[in-house]
């Protein structure tokens, strides 16, 4: 689980290093055979980088341990 304040980074591009700063869900669209779906939760990113904000889904991101 991801929280406030947690080290993450990408699966996809393991550079992006930052700061969990917020989180909020996210509406599904999809729709499934026994219903809709669950909503999903969006990840703000402040990167250690150049210190600017990305929001990431919350599958995409792992808590980081340095």
């Amino acid at each position: 689980m991801i929280k406030m304040g947690d080290r993450v980074s990408l699966f996809e591009n393991m550079s992006k290093v930052g700061t969990v700063v917020g989180m909020y869900p996210q509406k599904s669209i999809q729709g499934m055979t026994g219903g809709t779906m669950a909503p999903l939760f969006i990840i703000k990113i402040k990167l250690d980088k150049d210190g600017s904000v990305e929001d990431h889904r919350a599958d995409h991101v792992m808590r980081i341990d340095e």
